[in-house]
């Protein structure tokens, strides 16, 4: 869950190095970067079906707390809570354990993006998609950020609610609640805020819970829809048709685009694997173009790793920012803004990375 950036380095242009041959890796970086540019924007020019994965890159320059980076939620929760290592908390042990306080510290998190406002990445995801060439967005950050974006409040996919949603939550939304007893899912209330932060836990008030407590006397509780690292309950926060629907739009993709991911950690790289197996069972892994895009080069030695046969991966890198690249999927490679105050609210907003 490292952000984007986090090796420090901001790069005024984005520079590229593809992968698929010893001889390519030994280009200039130069040539190198003006290759793999090229061919990310006319990959983009014929694509039809754009599917991106994003992750706290994404969001980077609006301004919130990462993660991994100094000072960012790791080191918060590791001195708040007197924890070996920040991390834990983000762990279903530490949740099944000590809910009360991961959920407090789940409130600051929520007032931060509440804070936050869409940047420059957002804004051209958006316009794939009222372009029709976006296939689908999915994010593994909580923030909500994307929904933000004048015309896309109403985009998040759910298999029976909304189907036709192109964006796909896939870690949960730190704006949700979820009762693992009835499924119930809703937004949060201000005074749900006030509770959570107290460390009191909030009901379930469906019918059915109301019920059974009813019944039986034992209060069901609602958690925030968020995943935790090997969460005991993620059938709640991640619904199971998710992956079907994943395999499906990548077997039908023309372009996959991974945006500020840094691969560190299981689930990143497994989507990564299962998206080249798909293409590869319908025999196109060598005709559809994926690009890491990372202003770290850590990202793509992450995925390589985590590859077997990498000769036949199909991937391009691109060193550089969301906010620098993703514009280049776009005719003219620039981002139709759909406020006024965009440019001038990106540095105010605080971005949550997952």
């Amino acid at each position: 869950m490292s952000s984007e950036g986090s090796d420090g380095e901001q790069p005024t242009c984005a520079r590229t190095r593809p992968i698929r041959t010893t001889s390519s890796r030994k280009r200039s970086r130069s040539e190198g970067a003006a290759l793999n540019l090229e061919l990310l924007k006319s990959s983009a020019r014929t694509a039809e079906k754009i599917v991106v994965f994003s992750g706290s890159g994404l969001s980077a320059t609006s301004g919130m707390s990462t993660f991994s980076t100094p000072g960012g939620l790791y080191s918060r929760a590791k001195a708040k809570y007197q924890l070996a290592s920040g991390k834990l908390l983000f762990t279903w042990p530490f949740y099944s354990k000590r809910k009360a306080e991961a959920e407090a510290f789940f409130v600051e998190i929520h007032r931060e993006a509440l804070r936050a406002r869409p940047v420059k990445g957002h804004e051209v995801v958006a316009a794939l998609r009222r372009s029709g060439r976006l296939a689908r967005h999915y994010t593994l950050n909580i923030d909500g950020l994307a929904t933000l974006v004048p015309g896309m409040e109403n985009d998040v996919w759910e298999p029976e609610s909304n189907p036709s949603g192109r964006t796909v939550e896939m870690h949960g939304s730190v704006h949700e609640l979820v009762c693992t007893e009835c499924g119930e899912t809703r937004r949060i209330h201000d005074e749900d805020v006030s509770s959570l932060s107290a460390e009191r836990s909030v009901p379930c008030t469906s019918a059915s819970c109301r019920d059974q407590t009813a019944q039986d006397g034992v209060d069901r509780f609602m958690r925030f829809k968020v995943m935790m690292y090997d969460d005991g309950e993620g059938e709640f926060i991640t619904p199971d048709e998710v992956m079907d629907l994943m395999e499906d739009d990548v077997k039908e993709a023309d372009l996959v685009v991974w945006v500020g991911i840094s691969f560190e950690q299981s689930a990143s790289t497994s989507y990564f694997r299962n998206v080249r197996r798909w293409l590869q069972e319908e025999g196109r892994h060598h005709v559809v173009p994926q690009f890491v895009v990372n202003p770290s080069d850590d990202a793509l030695w992450n995925v390589l790793t985590a590859s077997s046969n990498q000769e036949e991966l199909n991937v391009m890198e691109i060193i550089g920012t969301a906010d620098e690249v993703l514009p280049l999927l776009l005719s003219g490679g620039r981002v139709e803004t759909t406020t006024k105050d965009d440019e001038k609210e990106e540095g105010d907003g605080h971005p949550l990375p997952w």
